[in-house]
């Protein structure tokens, strides 16, 4: 298995972003002169809070991948060069997800057809777990739209590639 280099990563993400090192080293807290030293400079080594807000700033699903595995030591980000096919395991657990859901769903309904006020204690607790689990189905389709924003501009480039 190929271990993550993280300043190759982060010089990729940054040129795949487009955007200048100026602009980007501000929105992440840091001097531009900095962001070139954490990048290029070889005895430097990255901090892992650095590396996580620029990841979280570019928004490229790959280097989050990329920087996931460099920081947890996971293996299963990369093999190779090449990011494991995620957006069908997404789907398959945002499918598995909404299943599970659709029985909570079902349960909301008849609480909050009710005032809050008339709620039992079991109503509270329920809806305050249906929250989470509402909120944790949110949040995967929201990393299944950046595998999918992903997958589509790799496709882009290849099809222009090929053209």
């Amino acid at each position: 298995m190929a271990e993550v280099n993280i300043k190759v990563a982060m010089k990729q993400a940054i040129a795949r972003s487009g955007r200048q090192n100026k602009e980007l080293a501000r929105a992440i807290g840091i001097s531009p002169q900095g962001l070139s030293n954490y990048v290029n400079d070889p005895n430097r080594d990255v901090p892992v809070d650095l590396v996580g807000r620029l990841a979280r700033e570019l928004g490229d699903l790959q280097f989050k991948y990329e920087v996931g595995d460099w920081w947890l030591d996971l293996g299963l980000a990369i093999t190779g060069t090449t990011v494991i096919p995620i957006p069908i395991a997404l789907k398959e657990d945002m499918d598995d997800e909404q299943d599970d859901r659709e029985q909570l769903d079902r349960q909301a309904k008849r609480v909050l057809r009710k005032l809050p006020e008339a709620w039992s204690k079991d109503d509270f607790d329920f809806i305050i777990r249906y929250r989470k689990e509402f909120n944790e189905e949110i949040s995967s389709e929201h990393l299944m739209l950046d595998a999918l924003d992903d997958w589509i501009k790799r496709a882009e480039i290849a099809l222009q590639e090929v053209n």
